[in-house]
């Protein structure tokens, strides 16, 4: 599954409508002042292709469309000011060419959703998405589902991957993360262990994080205020992992550092199909936004461009 193009956002969350199309590559980072839409923008790409469906991480009773509208008051909210209908569209590959998908959202919460023009009865079996918003209960309570699937994650070595891969970045060193009666624990070189609650914020975080999409192994990750809590070197572990996966990202960021590591993998790997997408909501709520592609992010780093000022000097 690939996103190629964000056709058209109508009366979503608080965005009125996307001024023109959004074009997406595989690795985009979006960036914008508080309020500019990062987050609705996000939400909205994972109400695709189908807000019905459930979430693996949730309880099995919540739809995508419910877990969204109860983060702010309910179903009426996906949709500007309470009152209408939200109409999203994009262009996407599933399975073999790029349809064009269509889903509306009244504000009494009933949806529909067409391909190619034709009504889609049901949720698609399709690989997961995976959203994390900025959310520390959410992110804490991804052990549920960890729990479930401990089986899993040690068949596919996951647990000592993910706990390598993180303690390269740490001053001491954990060999795997294994899950004990009162919840998952890192163990050490010397065999004594840690509870995951108390390691820092950066760590819990990046740890649930990484063994979730391990195992889900999804076709498109999206994960809001990425950068919170994350110390500089990890931050740039968890871009690179992010960016040598077989899936889509988009990651929302007020950090530098994602900058600067975004950057330099531009650098280091091949074919990097990476962008910085701005964005800028004005007065009318109308979403504004430029792609800028690695070049382009490269010179205006090398001018000292502080990040929250590009929307500014590029004058969106």
């Amino acid at each position: 599954m690939l996103i190629e193009e964000i056709v058209e956002i109508k009366e979503f969350r608080g965005i009125k409508e996307l001024a023109e199309p959004l074009s997406l590559k595989k690795f985009n980072v979006l960036i914008g002042k508080n309020n500019s839409g990062k987050s609705a923008l996000l939400e909205a790409l994972f109400l695709f292709p189908h807000p019905d469906r459930t979430y693996q991480l949730l309880p099995k009773s919540w739809s995508i469309k419910n877990f969204i509208g109860n983060r702010r008051s309910g179903l009426k909210s996906l949709v500007y000011k309470y009152e209408g209908r939200t109409s999203l569209k994009f262009k996407a590959k599933i399975e073999k060419g790029i349809d064009e998908w269509t889903i509306t959202i009244s504000s009494k919460g009933n949806s529909k959703v067409f391909q190619n023009n034709q009504k889609v009865e049901s949720s698609l079996k399709f690989k997961e998405s995976l959203y994390f918003p900025y959310d520390t209960q959410f992110i804490k309570g991804l052990d549920e589902f960890l729990d479930e699937n401990e089986e899993a994650l040690i068949k596919g070595s996951i647990h000592t991957k993910v706990a390598k891969m993180i303690s390269a970045h740490l001053d001491e060193r954990f060999t795997e993360i294994v899950l004990k009666k009162d919840g998952w624990y890192l163990r050490r070189e010397d065999a004594s262990y840690i509870h995951i609650d108390d390691v820092g914020e950066g760590v819990k975080k990046a740890a649930r994080i990484m063994m979730v999409a391990e195992l889900l192994k999804p076709k498109l990750i999206l994960w809001d205020d990425f950068d919170t809590s994350l110390h500089p070197s990890m931050i740039k572990m968890l871009l690179k992992w992010l960016a040598q996966g077989d899936w889509q990202v988009v990651i929302a960021t007020h950090s530098i550092d994602v900058l600067y590591y975004l950057a330099d993998l531009n650098e280091e790997l091949d074919n990097f199909d990476a962008q910085l997408i701005l964005l800028r909501k004005d007065q009318g709520d109308i979403l504004h936004h430029k792609e800028l592609n690695m070049d382009e992010l490269e010179d205006l780093l090398e001018g000292n461009v502080d990040p929250r000022m590009l929307v500014d000097v590029l004058k969106i």
